[in-house]
């Protein structure tokens, strides 16, 4: 009822005030300082979080997951499901993804979920060396697989789509990825939950609260000009949507998130 009748905004004010809400502190002139300014996180801890949250899914105690909290219900990402939809029906159901930090696989079953009419949907995650390990033992099938490289995912084929969702702003090189991407003729990409700053292009340091699990790490908020002209140069904009976090608001900081798909120029 609470939800119902106060507006996103002072929920998202109330939560920061009570420390329930992940809040973002400082501008840093590098990754480096932004760094040593952040408290990092207990690896271990959270993985194991996240592990046991996706287990507690495959147990069929509840029903999805994401960032190591459980869901009694699968929600509908529309924008992200019309994306992969929309490539499907050019190749007569099926899907090839690559998914790029996809934890243990919460996006390929939010998808899975809600697109039952595919006739095959084949997905690869890459992810660090400790999550890949514990997804392979315990999450892996004929259909979802788990990789530590970009170079290793392409073992299995060059995908239809490479996914993005909440993971740039957290690599010390993004724009690195994005251009070593570019050689590869992976022909769609979706960007979503992406950061963009309402003032320049800098870097902050991201603090969890202790609710979710203790954390502060560093992140960036780009430039919504450059982060598109970078991509622009082999992919072009099919369409763009507001990202389903709360905007991001801080002591000269200021960001809103974004969704977008891209399509790499000259494809038919």
């Amino acid at each position: 009822m609470i939800r119902r009748w106060i507006p996103q905004g002072m929920r998202d004010l109330f939560n920061l005030w009570t420390g329930h809400a992940i809040r973002y502190r400082g501008v840093y002139q590098d990754w480096e300082s932004a760094t040593r300014a952040a408290g990092g996180y207990a690896e271990e801890a959270l993985l194991a979080r996240l592990e046991a949250a996706a287990l507690a899914v495959k147990r069929g105690e509840a029903a999805w997951d994401q960032d190591g909290v459980v869901y009694d219900r699968i929600p509908a990402e529309f924008p992200l499901l019309s994306c992969l939809a929309r490539i499907a029906l050019a190749r007569d159901g099926q899907l090839s993804v690559l998914d790029y930090g996809g934890a243990f696989g919460s996006t390929y079953r939010q998808c899975r979920a809600h697109l039952p009419e595919m006739s095959q949907m084949r997905w690869c995650i890459v992810e660090q060396p400790r999550l890949v390990a514990s997804g392979r033992q315990n999450f892996q099938t004929a259909d979802l697989v788990f990789e530590e490289s970009l170079d290793r995912s392409l073992q299995h084929g060059i995908p239809d789509v490479a996914i993005f969702s909440s993971v740039l702003q957290y690599m010390k090189d993004p724009y690195g990825l994005l251009r070593r991407l570019a050689g590869v003729p992976i022909e769609y990409l979706v960007v979503d939950r992406n950061p963009c700053s309402l003032t320049k292009e800098l870097i902050t340091v991201q603090v969890v609260p202790r609710s979710l699990y203790a954390a502060s790490y560093p992140s960036w908020l780009f430039d919504a000009g450059k982060f598109a002209s970078t991509l622009g140069e082999h992919y072009e904009l099919l369409f763009e949507w507001e990202g389903k976090d709360p905007p991001i608001r801080g002591p000269g900081i200021g960001a809103r998130f974004v969704g977008s798909f891209w399509r790499r120029r000259g494809s038919t």
